[in-house]
C-alpha cells in the first residue's frame, strides 16, 4: 500500500472513530435526558395523586407553544427540582414547593415563563399596585410580602423602588400643608429596611415604626433558621456579603444591626400601627405612640403578623402559639406541630431532638407534606423512622383541651395527648386590613400580577 492510499485508510477510520465518539455521546445525552424526563414525570404524576398540584403563592405558567424544551428554566430554579422537563416541555412538577423566585422567567430565552398568582380554581387575593408599587389611595405604597410576593430580596427591591418613586412625587408636589414627615415607614423587616435606606439616600425626613423588633418577623424566626439563599442588594449598602451561600437568621439580624448602626437609621421599635387616614395630601397615622403625619406611606409590614387559626375550641389557650424561637426551652413534653411545610418541618426538626426528649407529634391535613423542601422532609421522615416523631396526615384537630387534643385521622377520631400546640399553616392575607384603609383588592386565577403604569 503506497502512502497516498495509507493516509486514505487512516483518514477513513479516524473518521469512522469519530463518528462513533460522536454516536455514543449524543446516545449518552439522550439517555441521561431521558431519564430526567421519567423522573420529573414521576415526579409530577406524585404531586397530582397526592393533590399537591396547586401552586400556593407567585409561580411560572409555562406556554407549551412557545416552550422550545431548552431547559434554562429548570437550572435556573434557586430550589432545584421545582421544575423539569416532560415530553420536551418544561412543565411545574413539585407546584406547591415554589416560592416565586422568578429566575425561570428571567432565564426562558423564548418567552415562554410568565410568573402568575392563583391558578384557575384556586384564587389569590391580591392588593392592586402600581410597578412603583403604589396602591389606588395615591402616596400609599405596599411592599415585600404584604403584596403577594415572598423572597427577602423581592421585598428589598419592592421597598427601595417605592421610596425611589414617592421621592420623585415629592419633589415635584407642591407643598400645601405641613406634615411630621415626609415619609412613614410601617414594618422593619427586608421591604422596612431597604426603604429606610432609600429614604436616607434620597435625604427625605422619614420614620420607619415597628411593632415588635428591628428585622421585624425575621427576628421571631427560630434560632439558625436558614432564611437568606439568594443576594439582595440594598441602598447605600450594596450587596449584602456573607461568607457561606446560606445565611441564617441570626447572620442576617447582625448584618442589619451593623447597617442600622452605620447608616444611623431612624427606626422606632415597639411601635404599633392601628389604622390611617388621608385629609388632603397629608396621611394621618394612629398608632400605639400616639398620631403621627406624613406625606407618604409605605406599607412594609408582612403577614405573618396575621397567622392563620385553626378556628377551633380551645385555640385561645396559652399552650397554643404560632412560632417557636427557643426549642431549648421544652423538655420531656408531649408537643404537637399542626403543618405540614418548612416551617412545620423545621420545628419538628428541632423539637425532637435527643437530648430534650420530648413526645413530637406533626399533625397534616395533607395527605403528605405540602410546601416543604427535601432536605426538611427528609430529617422529619429519618426522625419518624427512628421512633422520634410521630406522623399524622390527612389528620384535622377538632377540639384543644388542656392536657390533650380532639383529633380526627382518616376520619378517625382519636385523642393526642398534649402539653403544647404548634400551629404553622400559614398566614391570612389581610383583605379587611386592605378593606379598612380603602385599598383595592384583586383576586387573581393564574394571571399576572397587572400593574397600570404609574406616572414617574
Amino acid at each position: 500500500m503506497d502512502l497516498t492510499a495509507w493516509s486514505y485508510f487512516i483518514s477513513d477510520y479516524l473518521s469512522v472513530i469519530l463518528g462513533l465518539i460522536i454516536i455514543f455521546m449524543v446516545f449518552g445525552v439522550y439517555r441521561r435526558t431521558k431519564s430526567r424526563q421519567i423522573a420529573a414525570k414521576a415526579t409530577l404524576n406524585d404531586a397530582i395523586t397526592k393533590q399537591l398540584s396547586e401552586p400556593f403563592s407567585l409561580h411560572p405558567k409555562i406556554d407549551p407553544n412557545l416552550c422550545a424544551g431548552c431547559g434554562a428554566c429548570v437550572r435556573s430554579c434557586p430550589e432545584g427540582e421545582i421544575l423539569g422537563l416532560v415530553n420536551n416541555r418544561a412543565a411545574l412538577i413539585a407546584p406547591t414547593k415554589c416560592v416565586g423566585h422568578g429566575e425561570c422567567e428571567a432565564a426562558c430565552p423564548f418567552d415562554a415563563i410568565t410568573l402568575v398568582f392563583g391558578t384557575k380554581t384556586r384564587g389569590k387575593e391580591i392588593p392592586r399596585i402600581t410597578s412603583n408599587y403604589e396602591s389606588n389611595i395615591t402616596g400609599l405604597y405596599i411592599a415585600g410580602e404584604l403584596g403577594g410576593m415572598g423572597l427577602i430580596r423581592n421585598a428589598v427591591r419592592q421597598g427601595r423602588k417605592a421610596v425611589e418613586h414617592a421621592a420623585k412625587q415629592l419633589q415635584r408636589e407642591p407643598r400645601t400643608a405641613a406634615a411630621d414627615y415626609e415619609l412613614v415607614i410601617i414594618g422593619a423587616g427586608p421591604a422596612g429596611i431597604a426603604a429606610a435606606l432609600a429614604a436616607k439616600e434620597r435625604g427625605l425626613n422619614y420614620i420607619c415604626i415597628e411593632q415588635d423588633h428591628f428585622g421585624g418577623t425575621i427576628a421571631n424566626f427560630p434560632r439558625q433558621k436558614i432564611i437568606m439563599s439568594q443576594p439582595a442588594d440594598l441602598p447605600l449598602v450594596g450587596p449584602m456579603k456573607f461568607p457561606r451561600h446560606k445565611v441564617s437568621k441570626e447572620e442576617l439580624i447582625a448584618k442589619w444591626e451593623d447597617i442600622r448602626t452605620a447608616q444611623q437609621l431612624v427606626i422606632r421599635e415597639q411601635t404599633k400601627f392601628h389604622t390611617l387616614t388621608k385629609n388632603g395630601q397629608i396621611f394621618e397615622l394612629d398608632t400605639s405612640a400616639g398620631k403621627l403625619s406624613s406625606h407618604r406611606v409605605v406599607l412594609a409590614t408582612g403577614v405573618r403578623g396575621s397567622p392563620r387559626k385553626l378556628g377551633v375550641p380551645g385555640e385561645s389557650m396559652p399552650k397554643v402559639t404560632y412560632n417557636l424561637i427557643e426549642p431549648e426551652q421544652y423538655h420531656g413534653q408531649h408537643i404537637a406541630v399542626v403543618g405540614s411545610g418548612n416551617s412545620a418541618a423545621e420545628a419538628v426538626d428541632m423539637l425532637c431532638k435527643k437530648g430534650l426528649a420530648n413526645t413530637v407529634s406533626m399533625l397534616a391535613v395533607t395527605a403528605g407534606f405540602d410546601r416543604c423542601n427535601d432536605t426538611n422532609e427528609s430529617k422529619v421522615r429519618a426522625a419518624a423512622a427512628n421512633g422520634r416523631v410521630n406522623l399524622y396526615f390527612e389528620t384535622k384537630v377538632e377540639a384543644i383541651h388542656q392536657d390533650y387534643l380532639e383529633i380526627v385521622v382518616r376520619g378517625q377520631r382519636q385523642q393526642l395527648r398534649n402539653d403544647f400546640l404548634f400551629i404553622f399553616i400559614g398566614a391570612e392575607m389581610q383583605t379587611k386590613f386592605f378593606n379598612q384603609l380603602g385599598i383595592l383588592v384583586d383576586k387573581k386565577f393564574g394571571e399576572p400580577l397587572s400593574r397600570p403604569p404609574s406616572p414617574t
